[in-house]
């Protein structure tokens, strides 16, 4: 890692931002490679970008994850969250571009993303723009995607908010982190370990009530690096996060991200939820003679940064061999009802969980508060695990 931030993140000078001309801007906005990323599901393209996914008339515009933002993958365990991403990045490395994976708990399977990558159609209009389709072999691909781990969140913290000179790497439109939720559990456990319980469960408290503070500040630092980050460099952000359970009197059980707030949720332009459902009844319902397994639910609760309410916009797919699949409803058939999940509303800080004894000007991810050395290593391994 270089000593110097080379992003000027932590600059004072109010250009935040690269200065650009405008028939530079003009000509990155009117070019579909330049505004999206597909992720091989047709009407999941159409909704992330706004549109209606039951639409006979697809838009002729590049649908897919939006470059320049953060959007957010969340779900119970397998229900096919770091599919669909992978996924989206076999369609990055088609279109040309480079894709940084950042494993932080588990070791992405080579075997099967190579599988998918062989299977990935690109759709026409993700074509470079005023250029032949391009066949490129399965090395050149593999040479544009970068594998890094984060073992802890102050590595991912240095990768994020003090890269090298050659992260990300040139042509880089897509970055996705599996899984932010749980490097964050690991980062702040809810038992204290090593606690002396002759300290008082007064001590006990505080040490709580610092240590929620602390989450709820590196949450938000973290998240307006990743946004600065997505914007300056015209690339995506994907981040792929577990689900807890809430039950509140008002709205009963809820489901919601493992990480929340209002800061994180400001920062997440698109948030999609994918659960799975089992019942043959549902799959009944969809097929036309054809046997499907496995019904996916993708819910676009957030687009572009506007909010829909319950699961938002549903489509529906499945996960072969091949990769991911859209399920189309036959328009004879009832489309089968799909249970509106509660969202819980935006948590708010406790009074008594802002700390007394910290500054709020002080960085959220200083280098003494996680113990960072003066000279900076390396961050993480780079490359593919053989079989996961």
């Amino acid at each position: 890692m270089e000593d110097k931030d080379v992003s000027n993140y932590s600059s004072s000078s109010s250009h935040r931002l690269p200065t650009v001309s405008a028939s530079q801007a003009l000509q990155k906005l009117t070019s579909s490679r330049f505004r999206t990323i597909s992720t091989g599901l047709d009407q999941l393209d159409a909704v992330l970008q706004g549109h209606d996914a039951d639409s006979t008339n697809p838009p002729a515009a590049a649908g897919g994850l939006s470059r320049g933002e953060v959007a957010e993958v969340y779900g119970p365990p397998g229900v096919g969250k770091t599919h669909l991403l992978m996924q989206a990045s076999a369609g990055a490395l088609h279109a040309g571009d480079s894709v940084i994976w950042i494993d932080t708990s588990h070791q992405l399977v080579r075997s099967r993303f190579i599988e998918m990558i062989s299977s990935f159609r690109l759709p026409e209009n993700h074509e470079p723009p005023s250029s032949p389709p391009t066949t490129r072999s399965m090395p050149e691909l593999l040479d544009n995607f970068h594998h890094f781990t984060a073992p802890t969140l102050p590595h991912l913290l240095a990768l994020i908010a003090h890269p090298s000179l050659s992260f990300p790497p040139e042509k880089t439109s897509l970055i996705v982190v599996d899984s932010i939720s749980a490097i964050f559990a690991t980062a702040f456990p809810r038992v204290i370990e090593n606690y002396d319980g002759n300290q008082g469960s007064a001590k006990k408290n505080d040490i709580l009530q610092w240590a929620a503070s602390r989450r709820w500040s590196v949450m938000g630092d973290l998240i307006s690096r990743m946004g600065k980050l997505a914007a300056i460099k015209n690339l995506a952000i994907c981040l792929i996060s577990q689900t807890t359970t809430k039950i509140r009197p008002e709205t009963g059980a809820v489901i919601r991200p493992a990480i929340s707030g209002k800061a994180w949720d400001d920062g997440i332009a698109s948030r999609i939820l994918i659960l799975r459902d089992w019942s043959r009844a549902i799959e009944d319902s969809l097929s036309r003679g054809e046997q499907l397994h496995g019904i996916r639910f993708a819910g676009v609760i957030k687009a572009g940064g506007i909010s829909y309410s319950g699961m938002g916009k549903v489509v529906i797919f499945t996960i072969g061999r091949h990769g991911l699949e859209d399920v189309i409803v036959d328009p004879g058939r009832k489309k089968p009802d799909i249970s509106t999940v509660p969202q819980a509303p935006p948590l708010k800080r406790k009074r008594d969980e802002i700390a007394d004894s910290q500054s709020e000007e002080d960085g959220a991810g200083s280098d003494d508060e996680f113990g960072w050395p003066d000279e900076d290593g390396p961050v993480g391994a780079e490359g593919l695990d053989e079989d996961g």
